[in-house]
């Protein structure tokens, strides 16, 4: 059997993990459709957001969610295998490395933003026993699981009791606090509509209302696309100065910060210095990719902030 054809039946696997269940006969037309998508991305030359993209990305993290090791290293904050995410956006190491960092067990755990309102990263190992609250102002979906509630709101204006959550995940949500809002296509139209004013620090109250939601000695696992300071509208790329101010705003003790950089040849671990100076991609204004293919940000800082017990 060639690596190809080795390479299939596996990719099959994943994609039916990801679709779970309902009508067999729609899966598999998803499955086959799904199939056709990737091989026709790959074989394009991997370009970011072209047609196979969403597919391929959800595949590989589907499988690093489902690799022991590999979440081991993410959980560690050590070297990522050569080539790995390359010409992806940071979700593929933003979510693998939150969700290796939630304690196992039963817990109650605030979303953040609704970046884990997915089947793949909802029923891993990391979150099956945790009850969680997914807290948005938008919801791509609605599942109806015991496990799960669903809050449509805005941190800013928070309606939950203090003192409550074991954790929370905030993945590259507070970027946005305070910006427009993210646009929608027909970009040429919705670009030129009036704005609200921006705040560059309205995330400095939702840091100490996450503070605060936590129970004493919980934790909040927060990313941000990392590097040069920049004002990109709908979001805002911290830099070192913004970073220290994250952690000052929410008090409490930093347990740990992981940086990870997307080179030419995939994501790996980065100090903050060699990430300072690199800019975001931002494809709705600079449609051109540069010679790296980033899809998104070039670096992610992520933080284990925890409140004082």
């Amino acid at each position: 059997m060639t690596t190809k054809n080795k390479t299939l039946p596996r990719v099959a696997r994943g994609l039916k993990k990801i679709f779970g269940g309902g009508n067999p006969v729609a899966n598999a037309v998803k499955i086959t459709s799904s199939l056709s998508l990737i091989e026709q991305y790959k074989k394009n030359g991997r370009i970011p957001w072209s047609p196979g993209y969403a597919k391929f990305k959800n595949l590989l993290m589907m499988e690093t969610l489902t690799d022991k090791k590999l979440m081991e290293t993410f959980r560690q904050g050590k070297p990522l295998p050569k080539g790995f995410g390359m010409r992806l956006d940071e979700r593929v190491v933003e979510c693998p490395w939150a969700i290796s960092r939630v304690q196992q067990g039963q817990g109650l755990l605030l979303d953040a933003g609704s970046v884990l309102n997915a089947p793949m990263f909802l029923d891993a190992p990391e979150l099956s026993q945790q009850k969680i609250i997914i807290y948005s102002l938008e919801m791509d979906s609605v599942r109806l699981d015991p496990r799960l509630s669903y809050l449509h709101g805005d941190f800013r204006e928070p309606v939950l009791r203090d003192g409550i959550f074991d954790a929370i995940v905030c993945i590259s949500t507070l970027e946005h606090i305070g910006m427009w809002p993210i646009p929608k296509p027909p970009y040429e139209i919705t670009l030129k509509l009036p704005q609200p004013e921006k705040d560059l620090f309205a995330y400095r109250g939702v840091l100490k209302t996450f503070h605060d939601l936590l129970k004493p000695g919980g934790r909040l696992l927060l990313t941000v696309p990392y590097g040069k300071a920049e004002d990109q509208d709908w979001l805002q790329i911290f830099g070192a100065k913004q970073i220290e101010d994250v952690k000052q705003s929410f008090g409490g003790e930093c347990l740990s910060e992981t940086y990870y950089r997307h080179a030419a040849d995939g994501w790996d671990t980065a100090t903050p210095e060699e990430c300072a100076e690199l800019e975001y991609f931002n494809i709705v204004r600079t449609p051109e990719f540069g010679p790296d293919f980033a899809a998104a940000a070039r670096a992610v800082a992520c933080l284990e902030l925890a409140r004082e017990k």
